[in-house]
């Protein structure tokens, strides 16, 4: 069996003036929180808080699989297994938290917790969420999600093809050059680049 990546529809096929600079809007107070949930059923619950309502996000990659006897098929895959993220303001969390099919919400051991022993809820920064979202839907290689990012190296812009206007760091393992956006705490998502495609932006020596 070959895999070979397909765009969704839906896809981000370009990154806008704002998305580029960093600049992002949230007039309604709603942040990106990342809700827990069972395995396997990502899509499924996906679909349920959209008919709610509900901005939800699965972050998936869409391949067409080639199997040995010539047939094809277009497969969504989950790129992070048992998360959903979702755009709520409080109030809505709030509710969110009691559907049946909703475990709980990550929250961020990195931050310091309350006098109860309770740390933060995890909150998502629109700009990771807009790059992730534009690396999945137009990476010409699959991506990955790492649990611990690379050590910090160049930061790069990608200047030609499918990623062109993203901007990230860069790693080389095995004489390949890979490029990733670190996810706060959930790590980093990455994927396979051109190097004669990257400029550098500024030296991890800088």
């Amino acid at each position: 069996m070959s895999d070979m990546l397909v765009n969704s529809n839906s896809c981000t096929t370009a990154l806008g003036v704002d998305d580029a600079v960093g600049v992002c809007s949230n007039e309604d107070n709603r942040v990106w929180y990342v809700a827990v949930v069972n395995r396997n059923s990502e899509k499924l619950i996906r679909e349920k808080l959209l008919q709610k309502g509900y901005d939800a996000y699965v972050a998936t990659q869409h391949e067409e699989h080639r199997w040995a006897n010539g047939r094809k098929k277009k497969v969504e895959r989950v790129v992070i297994s048992a998360r959903i993220f979702i755009h709520l303001t409080e109030d809505e969390r709030r509710e969110v938290v009691h559907l049946p099919y909703i475990n709980y919400f990550m929250t961020d051991k990195a931050r310091t917790a309350n006098a109860y022993g309770v740390h933060p809820l995890a909150v998502i920064p629109d700009r990771e969420m807009k790059m992730l979202r534009f690396m999945l839907c137009n990476a010409d290689s699959p991506v990955n999600i790492v649990s611990t990012p690379f050590r910090a190296g160049d930061r790069i812009r990608i200047v030609r093809g499918a990623l062109k206007g993203f901007e990230g760091e860069v790693t080389r393992q095995l004489g390949e050059t890979f490029v990733f956006i670190r996810l706060s705490i959930l790590g980093a998502a990455t994927t396979r680049v051109v190097p004669q495609d990257i400029e550098l932006l500024s030296n991890i020596n800088d």
